[in-house]
């Protein structure tokens, strides 16, 4: 069974270590979440392989991913990363954050994560 999906909007900051042992920082937005994994623009490319350190001021730490791809839109990058452990979505706590990071059902064109997560979220209360 595939995990849900939430398409969302907030900041976030990666941080990765160089081969040559350097530390790197990007900031970007996340546009995609799941406890499995991220999706988030960034205006720099990041190496498939690399493991990235992920924090939001939303969230928190929020964990270690590997970046899956990343392909370029426009003028900026798009990086999938799969998180190392599941983020804990379905905490009480994280769901009241996600709920105010979610972009409206009518702003994005995939709606079905939006109207699955709220038919979830009616059945709660």
């Amino acid at each position: 069974m595939r995990e849900e999906r939430f398409k969302v909007s907030f900041s976030v900051s990666l941080m990765w270590q160089e081969k040559s042992g350097e530390i790197s920082r990007l900031a970007g937005r996340c546009v995609d979440l799941s406890s499995e994994g991220i999706s988030v623009e960034v205006k720099d490319r990041v190496s498939p392989g690399v493991v990235v350190q992920v924090e939001s001021k939303e969230f928190g730490r929020m964990g270690h991913a590997i970046v899956r791809f990343c392909r370029r839109d426009q003028m900026r990058y798009v990086i999938g990363c799969k998180f190392s452990a599941p983020f804990g979505i379905s905490d009480p706590a994280r769901r009241k954050i996600l709920e105010r990071v979610l972009l409206p059902a009518d702003s994005v064109d995939d709606t079905a994560g939006q109207k699955g997560y709220r038919a979830a979220t009616e059945r709660e209360r």
